[in-house]
C-alpha cells in the first residue's frame, strides 16, 4: 500500500480532534551506516509523548554501484507508535535509485511508558544493505515533484512538526566515531571524533579536485578532537575530509549545496 501525506492527513482529520497532543517542537532525521545496515534516527527539539502521527522520508543511491536495500526492520516501542514501511517500489530517476518510506502512528508515545526526549535520537528503523552504494536521505528535484510527494515530512499530533535532515549520507565507509552535522549542508558544518590513545592526528578538508581548504597536524593528541567550518566564500559541492590517525587514513564525503 502506497501511503501519502495526503492520506496521513485525511486519515488524521477523521475522528482524531480529541485525541491530538500538542507538540514541544520539530523532529530532525538522520541516517547512520551500522555495519550492514541503515540505521534512521529521529532528533525532536523537545520532550514528545504525544501522537507521532506520520513520517514520510526517501533514501537515495546511485543505481551503477550494485547496491541494494533489505527489508526494513523496526524494533520495540516504535513498532507500535510509528509502524513505518516501504511507500511503492524502487523508483528509478537519472542515474539515481530512490526508495520512499512511510508511516503513521494512532497511539500516544506515552501509551509505552516513555517520552522522546529534547535532542536525543532515538533509532526509528533500520534498513539491511547490500553493495557498497553511498546510501543519502534526500529532499531534492524528484522527490518534490507533486506526482512523487516525498520529501522529508513529520507530523506530531496531526501538525506539520518537520524538522531537517540533520545527517543524510551513509557511505559504505562510513567511521562511526567521526561525526560531520549537518551533512549535507549549506557551507556551515561542524565535525568531531575521538582518539582513544595518544598519537599523531592529521586532519585535512579538501574540495573535489584535490585542493586543500584546511589542514592540521596535531602531535600526540588524545581526546575528542571539534573543528567548526566555514565554506560559504567558497563554491558549493563536494569536499572531502581526511583523517589519519595511529597510521591509518580515512576519508568521509561532504555535501554542500
Amino acid at each position: 500500500m502506497k501511503f501519502t501525506k495526503t492520506l496521513f492527513t485525511a486519515i488524521l482529520a477523521i475522528g482524531m480532534a480529541p485525541v491530538m497532543a500538542q507538540s514541544a517542537g520539530n523532529v530532525d532525521i538522520g541516517l547512520y551506516r551500522n555495519g550492514d545496515k541503515l540505521e534512521v534516527r529521529a532528533r525532536p527539539s523537545g520532550d514528545f509523548d504525544g501522537i507521532f502521527s506520520s513520517l514520510v522520508f526517501t533514501i537515495r543511491w546511485d543505481r551503477s554501484s550494485g547496491a541494494s536495500l533489505g527489508t526494513i526492520r523496526q524494533e520495540g516501542a516504535v513498532t507500535q507508535f510509528l509502524p513505518v514501511m516501504k511507500s511503492g517500489a524502487v523508483r528509478e530517476n537519472g542515474a539515481f535509485n530512490y526508495q520512499v518510506y512511510a508511516g503513521f502512528g494512532i497511539m500516544p508515545v506515552s501509551s509505552f511508558d516513555i517520552t522522546m526526549r529534547a535532542g536525543q535520537e532515538m533509532v526509528i528503523a533500520t534498513i539491511p544493505v547490500t553493495g557498497k552504494g553511498e546510501f543519502e536521505l534526500v529532499n531534492d528535484a524528484f522527490t518534490a515533484e507533486s506526482a512523487v510527494n516525498a520529501n522529508y515530512y513529520v507530523s506530531l499530533g496531526g501538525r506539520d512538526q518537520t524538522g531537517i535532515i540533520y545527517k543524510g549520507l551513509a557511505s559504505a565507509e562510513e567511521d562511526g566515531s567521526v561525526t560531520i552535522l549537518p551533512n549535507p549542508n549549506q557551507g556551515r558544518f561542524t565535525f568531531y571524533f575521538s582518539v582513544p590513545n595518544a598519537t599523531d592526528v592529521t586532519v585535512e578538508v579538501s574540495n573535489a579536485i584535490g585542493q586543500s581548504v584546511f589542514n592540521e597536524t596535531l602531535r600526540n593528541f588524545e581526546g575528542t578532537y571539534r573543528k567548526d567550518m566555514d565554506l560559504t566564500s567558497m563554491s558549493s559541492g563536494v569536499y572531502y575530509l581526511k583523517l589519519t590517525r595511529n597510521g591509518e587514513t580515512t576519508t568521509h564525503k561532504i555535501a554542500y549545496r
